[in-house]
């Protein structure tokens, strides 16, 4: 039951300013803005959707496939992807570094975000993996071009996928998001880019559904929901102190799909997405939260009242 995930692999850096930036920028002066902040902390941590995903379901016993791209700095990424047991499809790019996010908080919680997308703009030169028995792919967000490869070749192959906008909701034109919408029996958005995907498809949830889609929305504190021909059901979010939100949308995918892949029904799979999703938000990184299989069937029974087997 291996699922390819397909999407951004990158390094997250996280700064901390003890200020405020407001304290230092002048209005009239914004034309020509030249501002240095001096952080009092800095770290990195392993991040990219992609990557998030595939942790999350390795995490449960599923069979993750990562389909992307790294640059030159990118070898201690795939040695923990060989560490974890995590299959991959990677091309190492040597002429450019990996997918970097830069980002620098201060004291208020305002943030400033630099990315640079690297190997990620080019990871079109990823080869599609041969030989694996693939059940279901997740088409995340990713360099434009490769996710327009990636389309092509799941169609091709009669793979069936879920379509995961993420930020290229922001960057591709409206008739090229209605090419994935009508190329995936699944759509997976935020509640904010199911908003952006209405605004530049005019397609709205009951449209797609209409058309005979899944569309499975998140909406952070307030829990998930699923939409299809059917009908619907939302799951709420399980209640724990958040450390750090960075990811949870990617951890839920994780607990999602492998509820898919063994068939535990919509409600149950949402469930375990809410409860993977818990354990992230509780530290600090995408990837640096761990659960063992039993401490997520505890979790997922105090929270919803009802026992669950995983397979």
């Amino acid at each position: 039951m291996s699922v390819l995930i397909s999407g951004s692999i990158a390094y997250d850096n996280i700064l901390s300013f003890p200020g405020k930036f407001s304290d230092h920028i002048i209005a009239e002066s914004l034309d020509h803005i030249n501002l240095t902040f001096l952080a009092s902390s800095m770290a990195r941590y392993f991040g990219g959707c992609a990557a998030n995903i595939a942790y999350s379901l390795k995490m449960l016993g599923g069979d993750p496939i990562v389909y992307g791209a790294v640059g030159s700095d990118g070898s201690d990424y795939l040695a923990r992807f060989d560490q974890l047991g995590i299959s991959t499809a990677i091309a190492k790019l040597e002429d450019t570094f990996s997918a970097q996010c830069f980002i620098t908080t201060d004291s208020t919680g305002s943030q400033i975000t630099t990315f640079f997308p690297g190997a990620m703009a080019l990871a079109e030169q990823a080869p599609f993996p041969q030989g694996a028995d693939i059940d279901i792919a997740l088409l995340g967000p990713d360099g434009l071009a490769a996710m327009v490869k990636r389309r092509s070749e799941l169609v091709e192959r009669g793979i069936p996928f879920i379509y995961d906008i993420g930020q290229s909701a922001s960057q591709f034109p409206g008739p090229e998001i209605c090419s994935f919408l009508h190329a995936a029996p699944i759509i997976a958005a935020s509640r904010y880019e199911m908003e952006l995907i209405t605004q530049k498809t005019s397609y709205k949830i009951a449209d797609l559904t209409a058309l005979g889609k899944t569309v499975i929305v998140t909406d952070g504190a307030l829990g998930a929901s699923v939409y299809t021909p059917e009908g619907s059901l939302s799951v709420p979010a399980v209640k724990v102190d958040t450390v750090d939100p960075v990811g949870a949308g990617d951890a839920f995918r994780g607990g999602l799909l492998f509820g898919m892949t063994r068939n535990l029904g919509w409600e149950t799979s949402m469930r375990l997405g809410a409860v993977m999703s818990s354990f992230k938000v509780e530290a600090r990184g995408a990837q640096n939260y761990h659960a063992t299989v039993s401490e997520i069937i505890s979790r997922f029974e105090k929270a919803y009242g009802e026992a669950v087997a995983l397979p």
